[in-house]
């Protein structure tokens, strides 16, 4: 029994869709700018990934006023994934058979710090009703529900960074146990706040502006220079089905998940990670040991690539462990450079494009990659998108703060 996907949905920094996203990636083109929806002058990272969604042109009025900006992403971007699957809630499949799995860090932030100023300035009367439904990580989840009718297994997943991925393996096994036939999974993040954007910093995994950079070349994966991420703002659902059902239905397959590994490093200090990458490694090697690949069977991996020197430098060592000689013949990229870290939409989104680059057969480059840090001897690729035919494999990596650790292994 194999888990397929038939559909996605994105709403990025790149624009509406995943072909924006594929093509500005495959360009290596940098979306990453100067922050304008609120002042962030006196913040250590001014610069952020911001997409252009206009929720009030997409969605009715009146839900827009009741929800915040990561539900109005989450919900305009399942309906793009559905379109793009051909399947209907009620019509293809019912909606008992139907689930939805979500990935969130955050929550409203921007709804809710707009309540919490009428509380300190005009008390509690005057904060909206809809206050403690539309802040908390599940919202998306209940409103996509709502939206769609769906009446089966929902679930949010709340992992930091590798939210998303943990939410793309709840779909899959949910879907190997029967308990559904279609299940939408992915990640929203809508950090753009002032509030969510200092937690961000605060967490002190953010790049700090230096004079010495433009802004659109803040984020640096695996570079001599790296710092820390750049975040950004966006949405990323995938549809998913077991592969009878979607054969069944006559659906376009886009690729399989083949595989998936957790583990957690269980590593003190909290903030940082295992330093010999055996943990995360593990990780890898069971997505491709549950797939039944090795490494030479690997066509690329999409790094988590944080930018973040120890992590950047233990992604390198985990994937020695996992594939030993082989890894350093992989070619790695890391194209979220370009758009910005989704957090809980990290790992869909590297999802969606490493299903768009096997189908054309080349692998995008990792975006301001000039001088490759001491001690990754990794194969990345910089500058511009590699050939790569007969590309069968891709090892999606995402990783989390306390050491969470998710690996997808994706088959065209």
């Amino acid at each position: 029994m194999s888990i397929v996907i038939t559909g996605t949905g994105a709403v990025t920094p790149a624009g509406d869709g995943v072909e924006p996203l594929w093509n500005s990636a495959r360009a290596g083109t940098s979306h990453l700018a100067t922050i304008d929806r609120f002042d962030a002058g006196d913040y250590a990272c001014p610069v952020a990934g911001q997409a252009d969604f206009d929720a009030d042109a997409e969605l009715p009025s009146r839900f827009v006023k009741r929800t915040d900006r990561f539900t109005h992403l989450a919900v305009h971007t399942v309906r793009r994934a559905l379109a793009d699957a051909g399947v209907a809630v009620g019509t293809d499949v019912s909606p008992e058979r139907t689930g939805v799995m979500v990935g969130n860090i955050l929550g409203g932030w921007e709804f809710a710090e707009r309540e919490l100023r009428k509380l300190w300035i005009d008390g509690p009367r005057a904060v909206s009703p809809y206050q403690a439904t539309a802040w908390f990580p599940a919202a998306p989840q209940g409103n996509i529900c709502i939206d769609q009718g769906i009446k089966g297994p929902a679930r949010t997943f709340v992992a930091d960074r590798a939210s998303g991925a943990y939410a793309l393996i709840g779909a899959a096994e949910t879907l190997l146990r029967g308990r559904a036939d279609v299940v939408l999974a992915g990640g929203v993040e809508a950090p753009l706040s002032p509030y969510g954007w200092l937690c961000l910093e605060t967490s002190g995994l953010v790049a700090k502006a230096r004079g010495s950079l433009a802004p659109h070349e803040l984020y640096r994966p695996f570079d001599a220079g790296h710092g820390g991420s750049v975040f950004a703002e966006g949405s990323v659902f995938l549809v998913m089905e077991r592969r009878e059902h979607a054969e069944r239905r006559g659906a376009r397959i886009l690729g399989e998940l083949a595989g998936w590994g957790v583990s957690t490093d269980g590593y003190m200090p909290y903030y940082t990670v295992e330093p010999t990458g055996q943990v995360l490694g593990r990780a890898m090697r069971t997505a491709a040991e549950r797939a039944g690949i090795s490494g030479g069977d690997l066509g690329a991996v999409f790094a988590h690539g944080s930018g973040i020197p120890f992590e950047d430098v233990t992604e390198g060592y985990g994937l020695q462990e996992a594939f030993g000689q082989s890894a350093a013949h992989v070619p790695v990229t890391a194209p979220k450079s370009g758009f910005g870290h989704l957090l809980g939409a990290a790992a869909p989104a590297d999802v969606a494009l490493a299903l768009r680059a096997m189908a054309a057969g080349s692998v995008p480059p990792t975006v301001n990659l000039d001088r490759q840090a001491p001690g990754i001897e990794l194969d990345i690729v910089r500058g511009e998108a590699r050939p790569a035919p007969r590309w069968e494999h891709t090892l999606v990596v995402s990783r989390g703060l306390g050491g969470v650790n998710a690996c997808l292994l994706l088959r065209r």
